[in-house]
């Protein structure tokens, strides 16, 4: 997992900054109060706005495909990191098939009568599971015990857990610096969004009369809601308007009763210089060349897309342009050329035959075709510019960025162990700033790049830590404590998946050479043809079945009328009889070439069209048949067969295969050894009786 367990904490950032998602107000017909959340933009307060939301990408016609069901997770918005990997293996595969199978790890007669599940050092009893679910809100809970299969999830939790634990008893992950300070966020991010929740719990009211009032001024927003059903809506959209001014007073109260310095002089670093600039550029004089370069108008016709016919293709478009018409209308009948007018090409950039071919040439003139990797080209030099070094002056915006960053670091290093600035004696100093500044998404970090910004940024944190140790004061830190637990066992899965496979994983050039060899020939483009065709829909009854039935056959009688007839033009055939109104006005042709792809659902309709045709010599015309809802009759125009791709092109696409398999591999083999150290046993017949079912036994 990129970043892994190390990740930025950008709900954190977010709450520095106070942009949590806005309430949207009330007011509009499309607006329904209550649909609204905790209704708040909650500045310094909650950080934790949407981050555990999560989308799904639909397939095409699939755009409200909903998201994947999810069991309910511990704590009050702690997402449980189950996601895949090791801990996805541990704890979405292992219990589910030690419950409904049998297995060295499931057993009868467990040492007590409340005991689901044992372990090296410990048991899971239906007590533990009972402590889960109470961390959880009512909602899930409700949830969890209508349902066995979450209640079982609730195990594999519990067992993903213990061995989580025993793996970090060894490793001792709280030593790592980026670890603690992942925690030490967390654990404020909770404190904070306890102490937001406390004030529009308490604190903001909201008087029986404006809820009255509200209601009464929008109940064409309201969809028709009574008073009673709309009323917690409205309060929170109410209060959600009151917040800001209440939390942005409630800030400055803390400020006023806090001893608060500040040495933001710190934050100044000294501007570079012009010597500094000019030391930089000529230090790094070779990094400013400019190699030669070509502006070129470009045709390329990819063997993929039109295989054995490609270099034809490519020729007749020379021709065309060498009588006069554009690269574009050489082109325009010709689907899947890639064209680009314009192009600015450095050289070494491109492939070797592209560059020889190229480069040799002179200004306005044309390329004879050529092939270089995976396609033929046309090509016309449009200008040709030789290899220079850029001044000083060309590249300064550059250099001087450069400078800065470099006296930048240089600055917040010398000088990390000065204080920046002290809350109730607390100091913070120069170097503790300057990490959370460089944790900051690089979008954030040059809004803050300034002094000023600088200065904005050390505020925001100051406030944050007003909060933070006002929660501490409020003992909000205890209330907290279970989820914060909970975030500090995700972070070791993550850290133990990372260490133990991420880590691990390795994919040689050899073992890519190895798998490229032993299955090049299914790594090729498919065969593509070029196709004009008849369709004809069957309806809905047998009787208009029937009749499409016999329209078709009289259509591919004309077509195909034997030996003595004389065949019809396709295109009249296809005006006539053709139902498909895209492609009938056009003698039936399809305007892109067909052959299998490699979106699975939409293979799933189109392969036995890509059969039907694939099976035809061009200028064969196939018998009609059914697909779908109608009747085709199809005649193949060109064809192309499957073309070998190269191991270059292939090789991101088998590397990645390969990293998949191993870390799928790796992370089997950790879980075999864990669950072997953990020694865990699995009593299914407590299980059942918990939830009311019919006791199985363990040998079943």
């Amino acid at each position: 997992m990129a970043g892994g367990w190390k990740q930025n904490w950008q709900d954190v950032i977010a709450s520095l900054r106070g942009r949590a998602d806005s309430e949207p107000e009330a007011e509009s017909a499309s607006e329904e109060p209550g649909t609204h959340g905790s209704g708040i933009t909650r500045p310094s307060l909650d950080g934790n706005a949407g981050a555990d939301r999560e989308t799904t990408r639909g397939t095409p016609g699939d755009s409200a495909r909903p998201a994947p069901e999810t069991r309910p997770s511990r704590g009050s918005g702690i997402r449980r990191w189950r996601m895949g990997g090791l801990v996805g293996a541990i704890g979405t595969v292992t219990v589910m098939v030690w419950y409904y199978a049998s297995g060295d790890q499931v057993a009868d007669n467990p040492p007590a009568p409340d005991v689901v599940a044992t372990y090296d050092g410990g048991r899971i009893t239906l007590d533990d599971i009972a402590e889960h679910m109470r961390m959880m809100s009512s909602e899930d809970a409700d949830v969890l015990m209508r349902s066995p299969n979450a209640i079982v999830g609730v195990v594999e939790d519990l067992i993903s857990d213990r061995i989580v634990l025993r793996w970090a008893a060894e490793r001792k992950p709280q030593g790592d610096e980026s670890f603690r300070h992942a925690a030490k966020h967390i654990d404020e991010e909770l404190s904070l969004a306890a102490l937001s929740d406390q004030i529009h719990e308490e604190q903001l009211t909201v008087s029986e009369s404006d809820l009255r009032a509200y209601y009464d001024a929008n109940r064409a927003a309201l969809a028709g809601q009574t008073f009673e059903e709309a009323r917690e809506g409205i309060s929170r959209t109410l209060k959600a308007r009151r917040e800001p001014d209440y939390v942005a007073s409630y800030v400055e109260r803390l400020r006023s009763n806090a001893s608060i310095t500040r040495n933001y002089d710190l934050l100044r670093v000294p501007s570079p210089t012009d010597d500094e600039l000019r030391r930089y550029y000529d230090e790094n004089r070779d990094s400013f060349k400019l190699t030669r370069r070509v502006i070129v108008d470009e045709l390329a016709f990819p063997i993929g897309s039109f295989g054995d016919a490609a270099r034809q293709k490519a020729a007749d478009a020379l021709l065309r342009i060498r009588g006069g018409a554009t690269f574009s209308e050489a082109s325009a009948d010709k689907e899947g050329t890639r064209m680009a007018s314009g192009r600015e090409v450095a050289e070494g950039t491109e492939a070797p035959e592209w560059e020889t071919a190229v480069f040799a040439l002179v200004p306005g003139e044309l390329a004879s075709v050529f092939q270089a990797e995976d396609a033929f080209y046309v090509v016309r030099l449009v200008d040709s510019r030789p290899a220079r070094s850029r001044e000083l002056s060309e590249v300064r915006a550059e250099v001087a960025e450069a400078v800065a960053r470099r006296k930048e670091e240089a600055w917040f290093a010398a000088n990390g162990d000065k204080t920046l600035f002290t809350i109730k004696s607390e100091r913070y100093n120069l170097g503790q700033f300057y990490d959370e500044f460089r944790e900051l998404p690089r979008g954030l970090r040059l809004e803050y790049s300034a002094p000023d910004g600088m200065k904005r940024l050390a505020d925001d944190l100051i406030d944050r830590m007003l909060l933070v140790s006002d929660t501490y004061d409020q003992l909000l830190d205890v209330k907290t404590r279970p989820q914060a637990d909970e975030s500090r066992l995700r972070l070791m899965a993550q850290m133990m998946e990372q260490e133990e496979v991420d880590d691990q994983v390795v994919v040689s050039d050899a073992d890519i050479q190895d798998y490229y060899s032993r299955n090049s020939d299914l790594i090729a483009y498919p065969p593509k043809a070029r196709v004009r065709y008849v369709r004809i829909g069957l309806g809905s009854t047998a009787d208009e079945k029937a009749r499409a039935r016999e329209r078709a056959d009289e259509a591919y009688a004309k077509l195909v009328p034997g030996f003595l007839g004389k065949a019809e033009e396709f295109a009249i055939v296809a005006r006539d009889y053709s139902e498909d109104s895209d492609s009938a006005g056009t003698g039936g042709e399809l305007s892109s070439w067909v052959g299998e792809g490699a979106d699975p659902l939409s293979e799933m309709f189109d392969h036995p069209f890509h059969q039907a045709v694939m099976a035809l010599d061009p200028g064969e015309i196939g018998k009609p048949f059914e697909l779908g809802d109608s009747l085709y009759i199809v005649e193949v125009l060109e064809r192309t067969e499957a073309q070998p791709v190269s191991l270059e092109e292939a090789r991101p696409y088998i590397e990645d295969l390969l990293r998949e398999r191993r870390h799928d591999e790796l992370a089997a083999s950790l879980q075999a050894r864990l669950l072997d150290e953990a020694a865990v046993t699995v009593y299914p017949s407590v299980l059942d009786s918990y939830l009311g079912m019919q006791p199985r036994s363990a040998d079943r």
